[in-house]
């Protein structure tokens, strides 16, 4: 009896492939998941934490206490969960996703008025963001 590996060849190749993405599919989900933790955990640990938050979705910078707090929970949290740890740029990049959506769920938006036809009208209106929370 003889194999024909060419009949069977593409299955393997394709299972390992998929098995892959779904590798690849994980990892990014376990960095998303540590990164909206550290910040979750970072708004409660630092003074004014979501003063922070806000200021962090506003414009980021690395001095902010929320970021700085964030990206080393999401670093730790990682280490401890046993996943190994990317490079420092990717943990900021999946803080700042972290900062966006939540800084969306938890920060009230103000928003300012503009010109009418009678003249200038400026108005500051305070409404909560109307999104469902990022899932974990």
């Amino acid at each position: 009896m003889s194999f024909k590996w060419k009949s069977i060849l593409p299955g393997i190749v394709s299972f390992f492939g998929n098995l892959g993405s779904g590798s690849a599919s994980s990892k990014l989900a376990n960095y998303e998941t540590a990164a909206q933790t550290a910040v979750k955990a970072a708004v409660t640990k630092v003074d004014d934490g979501i003063g922070w938050l806000q200021a962090a979705f506003n414009q980021w910078e690395d001095s902010n206490p929320l970021a700085k707090e964030a990206i080393t929970g999401a670093t730790d949290l990682l280490k401890a969960l046993g996943i190994q740890v990317p490079d420092e740029n990717a943990v900021v990049t999946h803080v700042k996703a972290a900062v966006a959506d939540l800084a969306g769920i938890f920060v009230p938006q103000t928003t300012t008025a503009s010109t009418t036809a009678t003249g200038t009208t400026a108005t500051d209106t305070t409404a909560q963001a109307a999104t469902a929370p990022a899932a974990s």
